[in-house]
């Protein structure tokens, strides 16, 4: 059963872009608190901030249960690798679904933490599956965008299915 404070796939908040954090401030670190929170609860990778309706340019993450979770603010991947890998990719919005796609095998990402600095993370394989990702959330862009046709529609079958479950 889906965690009831993420959205599922069909909400159209999912579609819109985020907007960028203007100002770190405590009740930005509150909000940010119960999302890792969740997150663990969860035992999920990270959410972006609009899968919990909150249409700020920021997430949570981590990337292994053992992990700390960590928060990037107003991401942005400023270099991709040439390289091309598939990854299969689950999403705390499509509960029933993986979906296999196709992506650098190698970022950078420049981001702001906490207290407003600049951080720069360098990911390979899964955690720059998992970086691009959320980033793609927070611009309103699913697993299933990146998906080829095939897999786009192996995974809406199941969703679909999962949907006439639940009817």
């Amino acid at each position: 059963m889906p965690d009831e404070w993420i959205r599922q796939w069909g909400d159209p908040v999912l579609r819109e872009v985020a907007m960028p954090v203007t100002r770190v401030d405590e009740l930005l670190r509150r909000q940010i608190a119960r999302m890792r929170l969740r997150l663990v609860d969860a035992d999920g990778a990270g959410p972006a901030a609009t899968q919990v309706g909150w249409m700020r340019r920021l997430f949570v993450y981590r990337l292994s249960r053992e992990d700390d979770v960590d928060v990037l603010v107003n991401p942005r991947v400023v270099s991709r690798s040439a390289e091309r890998a598939e990854f299969l990719e689950g999403c705390l919005s499509f509960q029933a679904v993986t979906v296999a796609v196709s992506r650098p095998v190698a970022v950078r990402v420049e981001a702001l933490d906490l207290e407003g600095r600049a951080r720069v993370v360098d990911a390979e394989g899964p955690a720059a599956s998992l970086l691009q990702h959320e980033i793609d959330h927070l611009d309103g862009i699913l697993t299933l965008d990146r998906a080829d046709q095939a897999e786009r529609r192996r995974a809406l079958a199941v969703l679909l299915a999962g949907d006439e479950r639940a009817a």
